[in-house]
């Protein structure tokens, strides 16, 4: 199934609330469609985030992707879930795709960004453990990503990319077939296909 990995070859430096704003009329022009920005609150936010940098280093419009046994699977959203689809073919490919910015911040972490709602991926506390969900962006540790090891080359971005708040790696659960869920798992020292994460890069 067709696919090309890659980085958006752009880098622009600032200050995190113009960035994304930019990047989301960038985006709404590629795609055609009606891009949602964020709106944060600046008071919630500064209490979340007075230890991490807020600056945004880079920015690239991509898929992200989870190789669970061997087949290759996109993040996406669907009823107030996440899971793991099946990677479009160009013909069936759909407007717009694919639907996320992975803002890398200084000091290293990234943030990532599903355009549609202009919310961000995010670990949740529930009773039986951390959970993704999708939330309004406030760049606390609950939203922000560290990649561990993995391939270096700045053209794939293949590795594990563990979360501040809980821990835990970003994992493709279940089978591996198209639906499975994305899930938060401890992190593996010998990095398994289903939190190997790579990003796709649509055009």
């Amino acid at each position: 199934m067709p696919r090309q990995l890659a980085t958006s070859s752009g880098r622009t430096r600032g200050s995190w609330t113009p960035r994304l704003a930019g990047i989301g009329a960038a985006v709404l022009v590629a795609s055609g469609g009606v891009v949602a920005y964020l709106i944060t609150s600046p008071a919630h936010a500064a209490r979340r985030i007075e230890q991490l940098p807020t600056r945004v280093s880079s920015v690239q419009t991509v898929g992200i992707v989870a190789q669970p046994h061997g087949r290759a699977r996109l993040l996406r959203p669907s009823d107030g879930d996440l899971h793991w689809g099946a990677m479009p073919s160009a013909a069936s490919r759909p407007q717009g795709d694919p639907q996320w910015t992975a803002d890398t911040m200084a000091g290293g972490t990234m943030v990532f960004i599903y355009v549609p709602s202009g919310q961000c991926l995010a670990s949740v506390t529930r009773k039986h453990g951390p959970v993704l969900a999708l939330r309004r962006c406030d760049l606390g540790a609950a939203q922000r990503w560290q990649k561990l090891g993995g391939d270096e080359d700045s053209q794939r971005q293949n590795g594990q990319y563990r979360n501040l708040a809980s821990g835990r790696c970003l994992t493709a659960g279940g089978t591996g077939q198209p639906g499975s869920p994305a899930v938060l798992t401890p992190c593996a020292k010998s990095a398994p296909g289903s939190q190997l994460i790579s990003f796709w890069w649509g055009a």
